[in-house]
């Protein structure tokens, strides 16, 4: 008789839950809160009420209300490894990646070889910027489960972000072996690769992802940087105005194609571009520093000098700058100005021969006037 009443209660239960997943897929998940709060009144100690009730707040995005289910049902069900890893994935989705870890954490003790719990806890220290951590509990991951792409994938991506680039390309290799469609692996592993001055195999993995994946405008700025490299600035330009289609306020797709504009001699559009990408970031050094070069050689000493200055109030300590600046002022006749900026260098690097030089060349011009 008891054995039946429990049949009967877990079918009803069962019933139930499965009248909450058609009001979810119907989109009605106030009726499904509504429904599970039912269940719960009869059956408080039912993990898969309170795991679906957590379901339903996260679709509608009150990830503390979901939080506080699966909180109840842990104090019923302490040492459910789903309910801690439901928990964890919660709290990653809302930011809370610090918790998020120590819920995954308390997944591996609990089932230490379960590979998800491994990966997501890679995917959150990843997030939290801890990236040896993150390549530990990766590499486990994949000990335990080598077919998963999205696992191969982020410890290509966690290797990347500690310059291992060489790691990375092998890592992004074997996510793609497995899920060759993969956009965004395709273009991360072109990332990878021009880091690595591999601009011809780079352009390629960019021009796969951008098959699949033709609105991206990250990716064309970065096959048109590849394309740079190779001397290829017809079609770097081609790049960076695709870029600029999907993303008109790109300023560093401005910038890149204003370089590849200097390249091919063609001042007007490369100035044009560098402005934009000026009004666009009015604090973008290296603009100003390439805007005041391409001035000067267009006999524009004045707006050159400008630029110079805009550049060194960004970036004051930058040798480089302050050479040009002072090399320009001489053109200009500005000699005590230009002895400033030679100055400046030697503040910074006290053994530059150029600056020493032409600070030497200043003076002695000074004296003779």
């Amino acid at each position: 008789m008891l054995q039946t009443q429990i049949k009967n209660s877990v079918d009803s239960i069962d019933a139930d839950l499965s009248q909450v997943s058609q009001l979810c897929e119907m989109g009605d998940y106030s009726s499904a809160i509504v429904a599970l709060s039912a269940i719960l009144e009869q059956r408080p100690d039912s993990l898969a009420a309170w795991s679906e009730k957590a379901n339903v707040y996260v679709s509608l995005g009150k990830h503390k209300e979901a939080l506080a289910c699966l909180e109840k049902a842990l104090m019923v069900h302490p040492t459910s490894p789903f309910l801690f890893y439901q928990r964890g994935w919660t709290e990653h989705i809302a930011g809370r990646y610090e918790d998020a870890g120590s819920s995954f954490q308390r997944v591996i003790q609990l089932q230490p070889n379960y590979p998800d719990a491994h990966y997501s806890l890679g995917l959150a220290l990843y997030t939290l910027n801890r990236y040896e951590d993150a390549i530990a509990y990766l590499a486990k991951a994949l000990d335990l489960d080598p077919s998963s792409a999205d696992t191969w994938y982020l410890q290509g991506a966690a290797l990347y972000a500690t310059g291992r680039y060489e790691g990375a390309v092998t890592h992004f290799n074997r996510s793609l072996e497995i899920r060759p469609d993969h956009a965004e692996g395709l273009s991360s592993r072109g990332n990878a690769l021009l880091c690595l001055g591999d601009y011809e195999a780079a352009s390629s993995s960019y021009a796969q992802s951008l098959a699949m994946q033709v609105e991206d405008p990250q990716v064309w700025y970065q096959r048109g940087v590849a394309l740079k490299n190779l001397n290829r600035h017809q079609d770097a330009i081609g790049c960076y105005q695709k870029a600029l289609k999907f993303e008109p306020n790109f300023a560093t797709a401005w910038y890149g194609q204003a370089l590849s504009f200097v390249k091919l001699e063609n001042w007007e559009k490369a100035l044009t571009s560098y402005d934009r990408a000026l009004t666009l970031q009015p604090d973008y050094y290296e603009a100003w520093y390439n805007r005041a070069i391409l001035l000067k050689n267009l006999n524009r000493p004045d707006d050159a000098l400008k630029s110079y200055n805009r550049a060194l109030e960004l970036r004051p300590n930058d040798f480089r700058a302050w050479n040009n600046r002072g090399s320009l002022l001489v053109t200009m006749g500005e000699w005590e100005s230009a002895l400033e900026s030679f100055d400046k260098v030697l503040q910074f690097r006290p053994n530059d021969p150029n600056a020493m030089r032409n600070r030497e060349a200043v003076l002695k011009k000074m004296q003779s006037l």
